[in-house]
C-alpha cells in the first residue's frame, strides 16, 4: 500500500509495468534518504545494483579510482580485495563496477539465493565502509604512486587506473571524445574525464581522493535497484538493518549545473599520435557535434536515436550518401551520447585534413533539405521496426542489468524510475511525432539553429607519442633530481613495503569474513543444450526446441571447405559485403530498409568449429544468421535467396565504397584492440584454428584488405569474378546444415514450408569438401604501435604436447587467473588485467592487458610452474576455486544463446555425458591435481612462443626477445 513503511522504506509508488511484465515498487528510505526500486520478476537471475551520482571536478579520474578502490577491502571484509575473492569463489552471473561521465554503478547478479545476498553484503560494505580511509596503499595501488626500485634509478608512475587509461588513450577515438567533451562543456562536469587522463591522474592527492568519497558516497545520493525472485521483505530488512539505518539524510543534493549555450559554433584542430611507419594521408578524423537538449526528454532522446540512423547510419541515409559521394572520408557514422545534456555527433574516419569546411557545408546543406522535404518513409519504418524488435526481444540473460541502465538516467535526473522502462509510450509518441513532422522540428531546433556546436578536426602527427613519452620521462627525471638521499631512501622503502603488502597473503581471520558457499550449494548436474537432428527434402536440419516468444532464430551453415584455403580472405570479405550490395530486386538502400522492416537482424560470417574438440579437425562454416517474427518466415527466405544468389558484385562503385569502409573500420579495430591482434597472432604459431583466425580476421587479413583496397581499381574485374566464383561454390544444398531455435509448432507451421521452397532453389554442390591443412610457424613477434601500453601473450597447444583435456584444467585456469596472474600482473605490475585461458581444443595462453611492462611480465609467466609446484591450498581455498570455476560455466542463457550452444555441441560432437563428466572432474579437483598440472604448464612455457602488441620504443628496448619486430601496416 502506497505510503506504508517496510523496514524503514516508505512505499512511494507501486504499479505493473507491461514492458517488463512485472510489478514495480518505488521506495524511499526515510532515515537515510536512499531510493530503492524493485522489479518483482520471477527471473531466478537476481540482480542488485547501487549507483551514485558522481561529478568529476577535473581530469584526475577520481570517480574511476574510487570505483576500483572501494572494492579493495572494507570494514566487515578486511581482505586486500573482496572483489577478487568473489571472482575466485562465488556463483555470480555478473560482478563488476563501472564509471560513467556522471555516475558510478555497482551491479551484481546471481541465480543462487544465498550467493545473491552475499554479493549484496560485500558490495554495500564496499561502497559505504571502504578501508581507503585507513590504508593509503589502496589508493597507491589502484590509482597511482611514485615507484623507485633503488636509489640509483629514476622514479616511475605506477597504478592500475593510470595504466588502464594509458591504454584507453592509445586509441585516437578516445582523444577525439576527450577533446569534444572538453570543448563543448568548458564550465561543467561533462568537460572533465571521469575515467582520468593519464597526464592528469598523478595530480590527484590522497586527501582529495578521500574528500570525493565523503561527498558522494552517502545513501542520500544512492539509487538501489533490485530485480528478480528474491524475497523483497528479506532484501529490505537486510539493507536497512545492516547499512542504511546507520545514516541520517544529507541535506545536500548533488546536482550538475547546465552548461550555458554558446553564442556561436566553435572550431578546433587537435593532434593525435601516428606510428612512424604510417603515412598521414587521409588519416584525419572529422567531427561535428551538437548539444541537444536533456536526457530526461525521452521523446527527444529517441528522436535523436532515429535521426542518427536515418540521417547517417543507414546505407542510403542522405548525409552518408552526400559525404561519401563527395569523397569525404572512408566511413561516416552518427551517435547520440545520453547525458544530462545530450550530444549528437556526426563523425568521419580517414578524411583529408583540408576537408573540414567542406564536411560542415555538406552536412548543413543536407540537413536543410531534410528539414524541408522530410525523410524516406520506408527507411523510417524499418528503423522503428528494428528498434521495437530489439526492445521487445530483450536478448540478454541479464534483464536486471538491462533495466538498471534503462531507467537510471531518468531516475537520477528526473526522479522517475518508471519512465525509462515504459518504452511503449515513447514509441507511440515517436511514431505520432514522425507523422506530424517532429523529426524536422528537431533538426531545425537542435542542428540548423543551434550554435552550441563544435567542428573538431583531429590530425595525425608522427613523433607525437615519442614526444609525450619524453615529457613524462623528463617530468620524472626532474622530480627524481629534486629528491634528497633521505627522500630516495624513504621512497625505495615505501615501494618495497607496497610490494610486500601486495604479495602478502590475507590472514585467515580476514579471509574467513568473506561469505562463501559450500560445494553442497552447487548442483551436481551439468546443463547441456542439444538439437534435434532432422532432414527436410534432403537438407540437414538441427532444431533447438525452445520457447522464444514468437521469434525464430535461423542459422544456415554452408561448408566453407568446398573453397580452397588460399581463398579464406576472400570468403571473409564476401561475408562483409553480402546484405550491403544491390541485388536483382533491390537497390542497396531498399535492401537495407527491407531487412530492417522484415527482420530483427541479419548477418553473415565465416566461423569455425573443432570436431571432437580437436585442432586437427577444423570445420569452417559460412554462417548466415537472422531473427524474425514467426509469421515472417517466407519473407526471410526470399531475402536470403536474393542476397546469397543475386548480389551484384559488378557494381564497382558500391564495392569500392564498402571495401574502403571495411578497411577503415578494421584499421581502427586493429589499433583499438591490441589484445585480439596479439592473441590471434599467437594462436597462429601453433594451431590450425589460429591460422584460420589469422587469415579471416587477423593481421594477415588486415594486410590482404589493405592491399586489395589500394589496388581495387586495377583488380576490380578479377575481384568480381572471384566473389561470384565463391558464391557459385559455397551456396549449395548438398553441404548445408540449417539450424533453428523456436518451438516445435513454429518449426512445423512456419519454418518448413518456407525452408523447403528456399532449398529447392539452391543448386547441388559441384565441389567436394576438403580438409584445410595449415603449417603453423612460431614467429615470436613484437608488433610495434604508438600504444602507450603492452598486451603480452605467451602460450602453446597442450594437446600437441601430449596432454589431454579434462575438467580439472578449468580449475587451473580459475586459479591462475584470479590468484597468481592477478597478483603478479595487475596488483604488483600495475597492468589493467592478467589472466590465463585454456580451451578444450588444447590452446592455452597467459595474457596481460594494458600492461606497462614487457620482459617483467614474461618473467612472471616463467614463474607459474614454480608457483604450482609449491601450491598449498586448504579445503576452504580449494572450494573457493571450484565454485568460481562452476560460476564461469553456470551462466543464464537466452533462448538464442541456448540455440547457439546446441549448434556448437552438434558440430563439435560435445555430448551431455561429456559435459557431465567435465563437471564431475571439476567438483572433485584436489590441490594435488593442480600441482600435477605443473608439468603441462612448464611444457607450454618451455615452447617460448609469445607475441607482444605494444609501444614501439618499449619493443625496441627488448628487441632480443623477438625473432622479428613488425608494424601493423
Amino acid at each position: 500500500m502506497t505510503g506504508k513503511s517496510y523496514h524503514g522504506f516508505k512505499l512511494i509508488e507501486k504499479r505493473f509495468v507491461q514492458e517488463v511484465n512485472a510489478e514495480c515498487l518505488y521506495f524511499k528510505h526515510e532515515k537515510s534518504g536512499a531510493r530503492l526500486f524493485k522489479i518483482m520478476s520471477d527471473d531466478a537471475n537476481k540482480t542488485f545494483g547501487i549507483a551514485f551520482k558522481t561529478v568529476p571536478e577535473d581530469d584526475c579520474g577520481t570517480p574511476h579510482i574510487i570505483e576500483h578502490s572501494v572494492l579493495n577491502g572494507s570494514k566487515n571484509f578486511p581482505v586486500k580485495s573482496p572483489f577478487d575473492r568473489l571472482l575466485q569463489g562465488s556463483l555470480n552471473t555478473f560482478l563488476n563496477a563501472m564509471t560513467g561521465s556522471d555516475m558510478t554503478v555497482y551491479p551484481v547478479a546471481s541465480m543462487n539465493d544465498k550467493d545473491y545476498f552475499n554479493l549484496m553484503h560485500v558490495y554495500l560494505d564496499a561502497v559505504f565502509n571502504p578501508l581507503i580511509y585507513t590504508d593509503e596503499r589502496i589508493f597507491m595501488q589502484e590509482g597511482w604512486h611514485h615507484e623507485m626500485q633503488d636509489t640509483s634509478s629514476v622514479v616511475e608512475y605506477k597504478g592500475v587506473v593510470y595504466n588502464e587509461m594509458k591504454g584507453v588513450y592509445s586509441n585516437p577515438l578516445s582523444e577525439l571524445e576527450y577533446q569534444k567533451q572538453r570543448i563543448l562543456f568548458p564550465d561543467n562536469a561533462y568537460g572533465h574525464e571521469s575515467g582520468g587522463h593519464p597526464a592528469a591522474i598523478p595530480q590527484l592527492t590522497y586527501e582529495k581522493f578521500l574528500d570525493f568519497h565523503r561527498k558522494y558516497y552517502h545513501p542520500s545520493n544512492s539509487y538501489i535497484l533490485l530485480y528478480g525472485n528474491a524475497d523483497l521483505d528479506k532484501e529490505l530488512q537486510f539493507i536497512d538493518e545492516a547499512y542504511l539505518s546507520e545514516y541520517t539524510q544529507s541535506p545536500t543534493e548533488v546536482t550538475i549545473p547546465m552548461q550555458a549555450p554558446f553564442a556561436q559554433m566553435k572550431r578546433e584542430v587537435k593532434p593525435y599520435p601516428l606510428a612512424d611507419d604510417e603515412t598521414p594521408e587521409n588519416k584525419t578524423f572529422l567531427s561535428l557535434s551538437f548539444v541537444t537538449g536533456q536526457n530526461t526528454d525521452l521523446a527527444l532522446v529517441k528522436a535523436l536515436d532515429v535521426l542518427s540512423e536515418a540521417l547517417v547510419n543507414q546505407e542510403s541515409a542522405p548525409l552518408r550518401r552526400a559525404l561519401l559521394d563527395a569523397g569525404i572520408g572512408q566511413e561516416v557514422s552518427a551517435a547520440m551520447s545520453e547525458m544530462q545534456q545530450n550530444v549528437f555527433e556526426i563523425r568521419v574516419l580517414n578524411a583529408n585534413p583540408n576537408d573540414a569546411d567542406k564536411f560542415y557545408d555538406i552536412v548543413m546543406a543536407e540537413l536543410k533539405k531534410v528539414a524541408e522535404n522530410g525523410l524516406d518513409s520506408a527507411m523510417l519504418q524499418g528503423i522503428i521496426n528494428r528498434m521495437e524488435f530489439n526492445l521487445r526481444e530483450g536478448d540478454t540473460p541479464h534483464k536486471g542489468l538491462m533495466y538498471f541502465f534503462m531507467n537510471m538516467s531518468n531516475w537520477m535526473f528526473a526522479q522517475n524510475p518508471y519512465v525509462g522502462l515504459e518504452y511503449e509510450a515513447y514509441l507511440k509518441n515517436l511514431k505520432e511525432g514522425i507523422e506530424s513532422g517532429y523529426l524536422q522540428t528537431v533538426i531545425k531546433q537542435y542542428f540548423l539553429n543551434n550554435p552550441h556546436s563544435l567542428l573538431l578536426t583531429l590530425n595525425p602527427q608522427k613523433g607525437l607519442q615519442s614526444e609525450l613519452n619524453r615529457q613524462v620521462t623528463d617530468e620524472l627525471t626532474t622530480y627524481t633530481s629534486t629528491l634528497t638521499q633521505e627522500q630516495k631512501d624513504s621512497l625505495v622503502k615505501r615501494t618495497t613495503e607496497l610490494i610486500e603488502y601486495q604479495q602478502r597473503e590475507d590472514d585467515s581471520t580476514a579471509l574467513a569474513s568473506i561469505p562463501m558457499l559450500e560445494l553442497s550449494d552447487i548442483g551436481k548436474t551439468g546443463e547441456w543444450h542439444g538439437a534435434i537432428e532432422k532432414e527436410e527434402e534432403g537438407v540437414k536440419i538441427i532444431h533447438c526446441n525452445e520457447f522464444t516468444n514468437g521469434i525464430i532464430y535461423t542459422s544456415l551453415f554452408f561448408d566453407a571447405t568446398v573453397i580452397d584455403k588460399e581463398d579464406i580472405p576472400y570468403i571473409r570479405l564476401l561475408s562483409e559485403l553480402l546484405g550491403k550490395l544491390p541485388t536483382r530486386k533491390y537497390t542497396y538502400g531498399d535492401l537495407d530498409n527491407t531487412l530492417n522492416r522484415e527482420t530483427g537482424g541479419f548477418n553473415t560470417t565465416l566461423t569455425g568449429f573443432m570436431k571432437d574438440r580437436s585442432d586437427d579437425q577444423l570445420q569452417p562454416k559460412f554462417e548466415v544468421s537472422a531473427k524474425i517474427l514467426h509469421n515472417n518466415s517466407p519473407a526471410l527466405f526470399d531475402l536470403i535467396e536474393e542476397i546469397l544468389l543475386h548480389s551484384k558484385f559488378d557494381d564497382h562503385v558500391r564495392m569500392k565504397e564498402l571495401l574502403s569502409r571495411h578497411q577503415s573500420q578494421l584499421d581502427l579495430r586493429m589499433k583499438q584492440n591490441g589484445m585480439n591482434v596479439a592473441l590471434t597472432r599467437l594462436y597462429s604459431y601453433h594451431s590450425n584454428q589460429g591460422m584460420f583466425a589469422e587469415l579471416r580476421g587477423g593481421l594477415e587479413y588486415y594486410r590482404f584488405l589493405n592491399d586489395l583496397t589500394a589496388k581495387f581499381d586495377q583488380q576490380k574485374n578479377e575481384v568480381t569474378l572471384k566473389l561470384q566464383e565463391l558464391v557459385n561454390k559455397l551456396f549449395n544444398r548438398t553441404h548445408l546444415t540449417v539450424g533453428f531455435t523456436c518451438t516445435a509448432d513454429d518449426y512445423t507451421k512456419m519454418v518448413v514450408p518456407a525452408l523447403n521452397h528456399f532449398t529447392a532453389i539452391l543448386p547441388v554442390a559441384a565441389n567436394k569438401p576438403q580438409q584445410w591443412i595449415f603449417e603453423p610457424l612460431a614467429k615470436n613477434e613484437g608488433i610495434m604501435t604508438p600504444s602507450k601500453v603492452q598486451f603480452v601473450l605467451q602460450g602453446a597447444n597442450f594437446k600437441k604436447l601430449g596432454y589431454e583435456w579434462n575438467g580439472k584444467i578449468r580449475v587451473l585456469d580459475q586459479l591462475l587467473s584470479t590468484d597468481y596472474l592477478q597478483t603478479k600482473i595487475r596488483v604488483i605490475g600495475g597492468a589493467y588485467g592478467g589472466f590465463s585461458r585454456f580451451d578444450p581444443s588444447g590452446n592455452a595462453y597467459f595474457a596481460s592487458y594494458r600492461d606497462p611492462n614487457l620482459k617483467e611480465t614474461l618473467d612472471n609467466y616463467a614463474g607459474i610452474d614454480a608457483y604450482l609446484d609449491s601450491l598449498s591450498l586448504d579445503s576452504t581455498a580449494m572450494t573457493r576455486f571450484i565454485i568460481g570455476t562452476i560460476s564461469r560455466i553456470d551462466r543464464p542463457k537466452t533462448p538464442s544463446e541456448k540455440g547457439d550452444e546446441a549448434f556448437y555441441n552438434h558440430f563439435t560432437r560435445v555430448s551431455s555425458e561429456m559435459v557431465q563428466n567435465e563437471r564431475t572432474e571439476i567438483l572433485n579437483t584436489t590441490p594435488n591435481d593442480l600441482k600435477q598440472l605443473s608439468k603441462m604448464v612448464k611444457d607450454i612455457l618451455d615452447q617460448k612462443t609469445w607475441c607482444v602488441y605494444g609501444n614501439d620504443e618499449k619493443i625496441k628496448e627488448t628487441e632480443s626477445l623477438f625473432k622479428i619486430c613488425i608494424s601493423l601496416q
